[in-house]
């Protein structure tokens, strides 16, 4: 089984934990590796009885971690992953994803017959051109080889204020300035993440520092 990387990067959200969304695969960009997928490569799909792309742990099928929603774009294979949570390494690889060890995506696939080509680049290099696939799953690895393809945002399980007091104390805040900032902060940040907060003061700080705070809830 083929195997092509991607890096991703993470940010935080309260609707669900253990999902995630973002590009398995980027089109039409050479990654280090010089292969290159051609747009709508993936001709069949190893699906889930469910209709969904099976998500593994380093390509390792006995170490499943969950299962996605998926479709071919002009950019490439996008993902709406959702993390099993009540398996025990899967929540594992969930916080290591979000703590940025675990930085990078790959597709494994199989090559279909005539599904590949070779090109030279401008600077003399072949390129593997891949036009025909069979997709078999989408893994979470610790190396990225496309610094194309991105994740767009991995959910937290902050629930409550509580809980954000505690991200922001252990962001380095003090145990103080997060209560003061969580107390009023946590309201604006359950409307939308990264949305402004309301007028005025809020525990002593400003609409801007909570707006600061709220936008910087990321994991990058």
């Amino acid at each position: 089984m083929e195997t092509l990387s991607v890096p991703f990067e993470l940010k935080a959200d309260s609707k669900k934990a253990g999902h995630f969304s973002g590009y398995g695969a980027v089109f039409n960009n050479v990654d280090h590796g010089d292969d290159l997928i051609m747009p709508g490569a993936f001709e069949s799909v190893r699906k889930t009885g469910d209709g969904k792309l099976r998500i593994a742990l380093n390509h390792n099928l006995h170490q499943l971690i969950g299962k996605a929603d998926f479709h071919q774009d002009d950019r490439g294979l996008h993902v709406e992953g959702q993390i099993n949570m009540d398996v025990s390494y899967a929540k594992d690889a969930y916080h290591l994803m979000r703590d940025g060890t675990l930085d990078g995506m790959s597709v494994g696939f199989n090559i279909l017959k005539g599904g590949v080509d070779w090109r030279e680049a401008e600077g003399g290099e072949v390129i593997r051109v891949i036009t025909k696939a069979d997709l078999w799953e989408v893994s979470v690895v610790p190396f990225g080889m496309n610094p194309e393809a991105l994740i767009d945002s991995v959910k937290s399980d902050i629930n409550d204020v509580r809980q954000f007091e505690q991200f922001l104390f252990s962001s380095g805040y003090s145990r103080k300035e997060a209560k003061a900032i969580a107390s009023g902060g946590y309201r604006a940040y359950q409307r939308d993440v990264g949305a402004s907060a309301s007028s005025g003061t809020t525990g002593g700080m400003s609409a801007d520092d909570v707006k600061s705070v709220i936008a910087s809830f990321s994991i990058t």
